[in-house]
């Protein structure tokens, strides 16, 4: 991209994808706890709502890492820097609560742990592999009460593929990312074109280029994408993977899903960006109320899925009262923006203290 032109996401924007992001946090957390029975009235989603949500968190995350390096001013030691400042306060604290909530805080009504180990060690040796991000890889067991943690885990993979290949040259550049595909494994780079759609948005002219006018009909073929996904997806596309792929895909079981639901979000993001331009003046002065709330989505998405267990778990359930669903959603979501005053509040002063402390010339950036 030619320093002159403006990038891909401009500051209105990012400010309506602020609230997409929360939005989506929001809706994964309503979506499990309907799952998991914290609700049991009607409710027009299935599991499939909560996994494209995902998806839509895929796009936003290319779309995200790719811009904040495309200054000129990156390097991979500051790259590092950037996503473990950003990951680990959220991630360590997410797997030990959810731990400590499974085995200490839990109540007296008995919540199902599928895959759950009884003894210390056992539960030691489940929290190494998340903590390694390796707990997505076929055969090796998730953390216990968070399996949302999937993500992440695919996250970090593609964040570190991506560097590789954005920062080295030559043929050191081509080893080390076919190595980093090699650790990442098969099931993990299945999804790996969803994060990719977000990043190619930084390098596609075209993408930056669409008229106002041409912003409704682009929309409403992405809309027209969506319905037609949820008519194919489960009959047609999700067998074809797995009549094709000869190994476990573990969580990208819906890849050829994915990859069409992740087209929709980048039509749907083309399009949203002339429209956000147009209203600049008055998305910008809501731009304060953005980053408060996806200030906690992180941890919302994190943090979600043992909450709501621990409610299960003493007796605290909606049944089908919609306005104690509502309730019990809106604790969850104030307890999350508690906790991240400990969590993901915390990052830009671990990125300053590592900055300082592994890096020569630190500068003053904010987390992407």
């Amino acid at each position: 991209m030619k320093q002159h032109e403006e990038p891909f996401l401009t500051r209105p924007l990012s400010v309506v994808l602020d609230f997409v992001r929360f939005g989506a946090a929001l809706l994964v957390a309503v979506g499990h706890a309907v799952q998991l029975g914290l609700y049991h009235g009607w409710f027009p989603f299935g599991v499939r709502m909560q996994h494209y949500c995902v998806i839509v968190f895929f796009v936003l995350s290319g779309l995200v890492i790719s811009t904040s390096v495309l200054g000129g001013r990156s390097s991979l030691p500051r790259y590092a820097v950037a996503r473990l400042s950003r990951i680990l306060p959220v991630a360590i604290p997410s797997l030990v609560f959810s731990t400590l909530a499974a085995y200490l805080l839990a109540g007296p009504s008995p919540v199902r742990m599928d895959n759950s180990p009884e003894d210390a060690l056992a539960v030691t040796r489940q929290l190494l592999a998340p903590l390694t991000f390796i707990s997505a890889w076929p055969g090796v067991a998730g953390p216990v009460w968070n399996p949302p943690y999937w993500s992440l885990c695919y996250e970090v993979w593609y964040y570190a593929i991506f560097a590789l290949a954005f920062f080295l040259r030559g043929w050191s550049r081509v080893v080390a990312v076919a190595m980093g595909c090699v650790a990442a494994g098969g099931a993990i780079l299945l999804l790996m074109p969803v994060w990719l759609f977000g990043v190619a948005l930084t390098h596609a002219p075209v993408a930056r280029r669409l008229p106002l006018g041409a912003a409704p009909p682009v929309a409403l073929g992405a809309l027209l994408m969506a319905l037609a996904l949820f008519r194919v997806d489960h009959d047609v596309l999700n067998p074809l993977l797995k009549a094709w792929w000869p190994g476990d895909a573990e969580w990208s079981q819906w890849a050829l899903s994915d990859v069409f639901m992740g087209i929709v979000m980048t039509l749907a993001l083309v399009a949203l960006r002339p429209v956000a331009s147009r209203w600049e003046g008055p998305i910008l002065r809501c731009g304060e109320a953005a980053r408060t709330l996806a200030g906690f989505s992180f941890t919302l998405y994190l943090f979600h899925w043992p909450l709501i267990q621990l409610l299960r778990s003493w007796g605290l359930e909606a049944g089908r009262s919609l306005p104690v669903f509502a309730a019990l959603i809106a604790l969850i979501v104030l307890t999350c923006a508690g906790i991240s005053i400990l969590t993901e509040r915390q990052s830009p002063r671990l990125r300053r203290w590592m900055e300082a402390r592994f890096l020569e010339t630190p500068v003053g950036m904010a987390p992407a």
